[in-house]
């Protein structure tokens, strides 16, 4: 799965500044934060009556949650959603690029339940923000495009080249396309741009949160018991457990995300005493990497930890005992796995009096997609396919689009499917670049490992009384576009430098004022007035 991490932030905002977007004779660099900000009536929520989860819905942001596929998926949609026009789109992929259509029955079949034949063009992840760039330049996007939410001007540019598709999904509007209603409502809070729902959904919700992720396996080899720990028993075990002899380390990164939770830091941004305060300006954060220096200098962190990213490869192997991921990263994890016993804990942190530390969520959208302008009937076509790319976990549709062809794509597991070779190439590993067009929602299932969806469930029904979301979630502040990025790369490099000892930890407190100067406040200012537009507080 590709992170949502900016897939194109650094080129299209190099883009947008070199006059890129200018072709669009509809796209101003406006700064109202009134207008840009503007509220619109989001789609109504009606939950899809599909297949009883196997374990229950103890919280609203709980996913469903299956032990097994089920076995008699049931068709939900009624002939195909095309009609017959070429449809072309835009998508990226982190996984090998899949046959082309002519060569691929996997795709043969995919057009052929569409009804139109879909022309799209695939990239890879890490090629995708020039790609995208040079397609906005030549107009080549297609009928449906995947973007990432952070480049610079993006109301702007989506105003232009984005079909408003407010009067199709706003209100009850969206109950004509059923799956795409069955999508969280927070979650379309990151397709409102200009007072408009200029975009539709890649969701992933709940599960795109880091969390702290160990090998339960070779804990129980060592002997070594994690508990629900605070800072100084995260410490105690991860001390218990590195043998730099064995080649074992505690940690394959530094986990951040335990000790924010472990700390009390916000989710990004936090309202203290009336103001809007960045979680890096906080003395708590500054602990956070003053704990990570030291984890660093005694050995507990794999040596590249801090400087590259390997950590799958090392937590799969057994160089790291604990990681840092996603939930959705679990079942990658069982598929890389080299040890027959490997099993994975997902430990409960607690604060300093003792208590569940808050969960940060991630954000609810890998990344949204759109919809090329066009007249209504073809706008209400493309929404159709959409509805369709979206049908949820449970449903015939959803085990085509994920697994393809029966025999030739997959066989079963009891009632899991399980993909051949033919299916690792031609489906593109389960992840056919057509979910970042359209997906249902992200269910906790590990194909053949249950067993990991009772360590998912229970830590979910642990942490998500205490889950936050980032305040500033859905809002737009025109600033952090066009320089977050850049300030995001200078906090991490100056983070790096700190935890490898190449700077002193006093060089933060400078770094925060610069921040605040070129930009930081303006930042804050925008999103402030923004939350005051929205209500939030």
């Amino acid at each position: 799965m590709i992170s949502r991490r900016t897939l194109l932030g650094g080129s299209l905002a190099a883009a947008a500044g070199a006059g890129v977007l200018s072709g669009c004779s509809t796209v101003t660099r406006s700064t109202d934060i009134a207008a840009l900000n503007k509220p619109v009536t989001l789609p109504t929520y009606r939950r899809f009556a599909g297949p009883k989860p196997d374990l229950p819905r103890s919280h609203p942001l709980m996913p469903d949650c299956f032990y097994r596929f089920p076995a008699q998926p049931a068709r939900v949609t009624d002939g195909a959603p095309g009609d017959g026009t070429d449809l072309s789109g835009t998508a990226p992929t982190s996984n090998p690029i899949p046959p082309t259509a002519d060569r691929n029955p996997y795709w043969q079949e995919l057009n052929r339940r569409l009804g139109s034949p879909l022309d799209l063009t695939i990239t890879a992840a890490t090629d995708y923000p020039n790609k995208f760039a040079t397609a906005v330049a030549g107009d080549t996007l297609g009928d449906l495009f995947n973007v990432d939410g952070t480049f610079a001007y993006l109301p702007q540019f989506l105003e232009a080249r984005a079909q408003d598709l407010t009067e199709h999904l706003s209100g009850d509007a969206i109950l004509e396309y059923p799956f795409l209603a069955n999508l969280a409502p927070d979650s379309w809070r990151g397709c409102v741009f200009s007072g408009g729902i200029r975009a539709v959904p890649i969701q992933r919700g709940v599960m795109s949160s880091n969390l702290l992720l160990a090998r339960q396996d070779l804990l129980d080899q060592l002997g070594v018991e994690l508990g629900s720990p605070g800072v100084d028993e995260l410490i105690k075990v991860a001390k218990a457990v590195t043998d730099e002899k064995k080649n074992r380390w505690a940690f394959a990164l530094p986990p951040s995300a335990a000790l924010s939770a472990m700390l009390g830091l916000p989710n990004v941004w936090e309202v203290r005493d009336g103001r809007l305060v960045h979680g890096r300006e906080l003395d708590e954060y500054k602990q956070m990497i003053s704990i990570t220096r030291q984890m660093q200098k005694d050995g507990l962190i794999h040596p590249d930890g801090v400087s590259k990213n390997n950590q799958k490869v090392w937590f799969s192997q057994g160089s790291a005992v604990m990681t840092q991921d996603t939930y959705s990263s679990i079942q990658s994890f069982y598929r890389r796995s080299v040890s027959k016993n490997f099993a994975i804990a997902l430990p409960v942190v607690r604060d300093h009096a003792g208590k569940v530390g808050r969960f940060l969520l991630g954000a609810p959208n890998n990344s949204i997609a759109a919809i090329k302008p066009s007249s209504p009937e073809r706008t209400k076509m493309l929404l159709r396919v959409l509805n369709w790319m979206a049908a949820p976990f449970g449903t015939e549709e959803y085990l085509f689009r994920k697994f393809g062809l029966p025999g030739r794509h997959y066989t079963l597991n009891g009632t899991d499917p399980k993909l051949t070779e033919a299916g690792g190439s031609e489906v593109c590993l389960g992840e056919f670049p057509i979910q970042y067009l359209a997906d249902g929602g992200y269910p906790v299932y590990f194909p053949g490992h249950p067993q990991g969806v009772d360590v998912a469930y229970n830590h979910l029904k642990a942490i998500l009384p205490t889950a936050i979301l980032q305040p500033t979630y859905g809002l737009y502040s025109p600033t952090q576009s066009i320089k977050g990025k850049v300030f995001d790369t200078r906090f991490d490099a100056l983070t790096k430098d700190i935890q490898l000892g190449r700077a002193d930890l006093s060089a933060w407190d400078k770094a925060n004022a610069d921040w605040r100067k070129s930009g930081g406040d303006a930042i804050r200012h925008e999103y402030e007035q923004a939350m005051s537009i929205h209500g939030r507080k």
